[in-house]
């Protein structure tokens, strides 16, 4: 859990009871685009003679590139960019806000980042933030396609869940963060809602979230965090 001195904030996590392919549908299932198979094949000729085309498929464009819906809708595409180096933009009417600690993180602690409004300003525990975790472990669940079971994502965020005694207030969605494939759920906790974003590859997650007390305004928060949202960028994506 984050804590500051005279207030507590929740930890950067929430569960999924199912997950969706496309933004705005319900579960079951999601995956990420099509993952993009390298192109690297080309062959050496001497200098007058043509370049040859393979002529087959490879088998790993057959098994990464070419996979079949249903397939899709059972496995979560990781992305491979470094999230660490993601970077994001301060919504108009947020500062940054100070004096708060993540106490309960659920994976390695890599850095957070609080905003808190002041246009509007709003009672403590009004804030979004992202969170950046590393030592994430998926064992040998992820395939050399970089592809996770959708019953691993739910373990894992079923752990995270339980950690910090949070409960799913609807159904998970598949969105897009930087342009990348991300889950997205509403999340609630016992002082205060929120809307969560987790972003994965096979050691990190980033952790978009923005929540709201019932003393506070909602409205402010969702706009706060669409923007917020909106501006993540990570290399290479």
């Amino acid at each position: 859990m984050r804590s500051r001195t005279t207030r507590h904030l929740g930890a950067a996590a929430a569960a999924l009871l199912g997950l969706a392919l496309l933004a705005g549908c319900a579960i079951p299932g999601f995956g990420g685009d099509d993952a993009t198979a390298p192109t690297d094949g080309t062959s050496t000729t001497g200098p007058r003679e043509p370049a040859t085309m393979p002529t087959e498929v490879p088998s790993w464009l057959l098994e990464c590139g070419d996979r079949d819906k249903g397939d899709r809708d059972e496995s979560l595409q990781l992305t491979t960019l470094d999230l660490t180096q993601a970077t994001w933009s301060m919504p108009a009417g947020f500062d940054e806000a100070a004096g708060y600690s993540e106490d309960n993180p659920v994976e390695t602690l890599h850095s957070e980042w609080i905003a808190e409004p002041t246009d509007p300003s709003q009672p403590s525990l009004n804030v979004i933030n992202i969170v950046i975790y590393t030592g994430v472990d998926w064992g040998d669940l992820a395939d050399g396609c970089g592809r996770v079971p959708l019953a691993a994502v739910e373990e894992k965020l079923a752990r995270y869940r339980e950690q910090i005694a949070a409960e799913p207030l609807g159904e998970a969605e598949m969105t897009t963060l930087a342009g990348l494939p991300a889950i997205k759920q509403d999340i609630g906790l016992a002082s205060y809602d929120y809307i969560g974003y987790w972003l994965f590859t096979e050691t990190q997650l980033l952790h978009l979230y923005c929540q709201w007390t019932p003393s506070g305004d909602q409205a402010v928060i969702e706009r706060g965090c669409g923007d917020l949202a909106a501006s993540v960028v990570v290399p290479g994506a």
